[in-house]
C-alpha cells in the first residue's frame, strides 16, 4: 500500500439503495443442497443465483487476481467482515446470488466458487409501489432544489430531499431487524466512539449509529434489506448503464484499474483517478462528489479518510464539477 496518493477521488452512487427496490423476497425460501445445486443445469444455476437468493459457499481467489475483493470473509472484532483478494486465498462465507455471480462471471477472470447450501426465495415485488412513490418524490424535490426561483425554497427542497433519504436509509435498517441503534454526532476532526456505523457527513459534524441491544420485531423482514444491500454491493463492483434491455455502459470498481481504489463505503468508492463514467442524475448512478489534488497521504482510519473527502468535496466545488 503506497504511502502517498496522486489524488483522491470520491463517487457516490445517488440515492444508490432505491435502484434495488423494484424485486424482493417473498414467501418461505426453498433450502438447495449442494447436491441439489450441482444438479442443475448451467442456465438453472445462473437463474438461481440471479433469483432472490443468499448462498453459503467455498470461495478461491484466482491465480493472478490483482484487483480487490469480491466477496466478504466473516473475521472476529470490530469490523466483522474482510474481502480477501490475494490470489489463492480460500475462504467460506454467506453472500447474496447477486455478488456470488457478479464473482463468477466478472469479465477479469472468475473466481471459484463451490456451494455449500442455499436459500431461494420466491420473486416478488413488496418494495416496488414503496420505492417508485420515494423515488417520485426524491427526483421532483431534487429538481426543485435546483431549479426554483426562490433561494429559501431551493434550500427547503434540497432538505426535504434529504429527509427521503433517510426514509429509505432507516426503513432498510428497520426491515433489518438488527440490534437497536443509537445514533449521534461527532464533531469533524475528533476520534469517533468505538464501533459506529457512519451514517453521513457535513462540513462540522459526522453523524453515526451504533448497536445498542436487541429486541425482536414481529414485522422485521431482514431477507428484504439483506437483498437490497447485496444487490447495492454488486452494483460497487459492477453496474451496467442500460438504454431499454441493451446494456451501453458500465460503471464500478471492476472497470477502474487495478490499484487504483483507496475506500469503499456502503454507496460510493474513493479512487486515485477520475473515471469516465456518465452521470444521468438516476437513482444508482456513480456521481463525481469530491477531488482532492495530490500528493495525498494514504488514509489508514476511518477518521483520517472523512477529514480527506471533506477537503476533496470543498476543493471540487471550488474549481468546478466538470467530467
Amino acid at each position: 500500500m503506497p504511502d502517498r496518493l496522486p489524488a483522491l477521488v470520491e463517487y457516490d452512487r445517488t440515492f444508490a439503495y432505491a435502484k434495488h427496490l423494484w424485486k424482493s423476497p417473498v414467501g418461505t425460501p426453498r433450502r438447495i443442497t449442494a447436491q441439489a445445486f450441482a444438479a442443475m443445469t448451467e442456465q438453472e444455476q445462473t437463474k438461481a443465483l440471479m433469483s432472490c437468493s443468499h448462498w453459503n459457499v467455498r470461495v478461491t481467489v484466482p491465480p493472478g487476481w490483482n484487483h480487490v475483493g469480491l466477496l466478504p470473509a466473516p473475521v472476529t472484532g470490530d469490523r466483522a467482515w474482510i474481502y480477501p483478494s490475494e490470489p489463492g486465498a480460500t475462504f467460506t462465507t454467506w453472500a447474496g446470488g447477486a455478488e456470488v455471480h457478479l464473482a463468477l462471471s466478472n469479465h477479469i477472470a472468475p473466481w471459484r466458487i463451490e456451494v455449500l447450501d442455499g436459500l431461494l426465495f420466491e420473486d416478488g415485488k413488496p418494495l416496488d409501489e414503496w420505492g417508485k412513490r420515494l423515488k417520485s418524490a426524491w427526483a421532483d424535490l431534487t429538481s426543485l432544489s435546483r431549479a426554483h426561483a426562490d433561494e429559501r425554497q431551493r434550500t427547503a427542497a434540497y432538505l426535504a430531499s434529504r429527509a427521503v433519504r433517510s426514509v429509505l436509509l432507516f426503513g432498510l435498517g428497520g426491515f433489518a431487524q438488527r440490534p437497536r441503534l443509537v445514533s449521534g454526532t461527532t464533531p469533524v476532526g475528533e476520534a469517533l466512539p468505538a464501533g459506529v456505523e457512519i451514517l453521513g457527513q457535513d462540513e462540522t459534524v459526522v453523524t453515526w449509529q451504533r448497536q445498542a441491544g436487541f429486541s425482536r420485531d414481529p414485522y422485521a423482514h431482514p431477507e428484504w434489506a439483506a437483498y437490497v444491500w447485496s444487490g447495492a454491493r454488486a452494483a460497487l463492483l459492477d453496474m451496467k448503464y442500460r438504454q431499454g434491455k441493451e446494456v451501453i455502459g458500465h460503471a464500478g470498481a471492476l472497470h477502474a484499474k487495478p490499484g487504483t481504489v483507496v475506500y469503499f463505503g456502503t454507496d460510493g468508492i474513493a479512487l486515485t483517478e477520475r473515471q469516465p463514467w456518465p452521470y444521468r442524475g438516476e437513482p444508482g448512478d456513480y456521481l463525481l462528489k469530491g477531488h482532492l489534488t495530490g500528493p495525498v497521504e494514504h488514509p489508514t482510519t476511518q477518521e483520517q479518510y472523512l477529514t480527506l473527502r471533506g477537503l476533496g468535496r470543498a476543493e471540487l466545488t471550488h474549481t468546478g464539477a466538470d467530467q
